[in-house]
């Protein structure tokens, strides 16, 4: 069950700038099951308090192809959640992570 109080928590940490969000782990979390829109209320208000620049999908592999797959898991962020808008969805499925991953190489 996913309580009010621990998102509240989870999205007063937007708070320090340096902190980010990894999103996923769908199948572990409310009815576990795609195509996971039960999670969308879990989801906006870490997007809307970090920001998607902030925010990054996840894998979690190897948990994810043990009864689960990825297209499950990318489409929810990529097709399914209508409060994404279009630039949300690629800093969420690519450019944050690459921003963090690779900004070390840059400077």
């Amino acid at each position: 069950m996913i309580r009010d109080a621990d998102i509240q928590s989870l999205c007063a940490l937007a708070a320090h700038p340096k902190v980010f969000i990894k999103v996923g782990a769908f199948y572990a979390l409310g009815k576990k099951r795609p195509p996971f829109l039960d999670l969308g209320p879990l989801i906006r208000p870490v997007v809307q308090a970090f920001g998607a620049r902030r925010c990054k999908w996840e894998s979690d592999y190897p948990f994810q192809v043990v009864s689960y797959c990825y297209a499950d898991s990318i489409a929810l962020i990529r097709d399914r959640l209508d409060f994404l808008s279009q630039d949300d969805r690629d800093w969420l499925l690519r450019r944050t992570a690459e921003e963090t991953l690779f900004r070390a190489q840059r400077t």
